[in-house]
């Protein structure tokens, strides 16, 4: 049986250089990491309620609505492993 050629030859990692990175916004679970990094117990949980959806486009209106949202739940997300942190870190 021959062993393939190909798989003698080391894999460097591949290089990635930026010239700049430019944020515009940080959303919910988002992050900016430079070099070697872990990023240890990283969680996330959320949640969004809209009563309209979006409007998007040009020149588009929304006149008269009325919107309602029923969100009866007792618990959006529960929580688990201790991950509730209350205020920020």
């Amino acid at each position: 049986m021959q062993r393939s050629a190909l798989s003698a030859i080391p894999l460097d990692p591949p290089l990635i250089q930026f010239d700049a990175i430019h944020v515009n916004a940080i959303s919910d679970a988002s992050g900016i990491f430079i070099g070697t990094n872990t990023q240890v117990y990283w969680t996330t949980s959320g949640k969004a309620n809209s009563g309209l959806g979006e409007v998007s486009g040009e020149n588009n209106y929304v006149v008269n609505n009325v919107n309602t949202v029923h969100d009866n739940d007792i618990i959006d997300a529960p929580y688990t492993k201790g991950d509730l942190v209350i205020g920020r870190v």
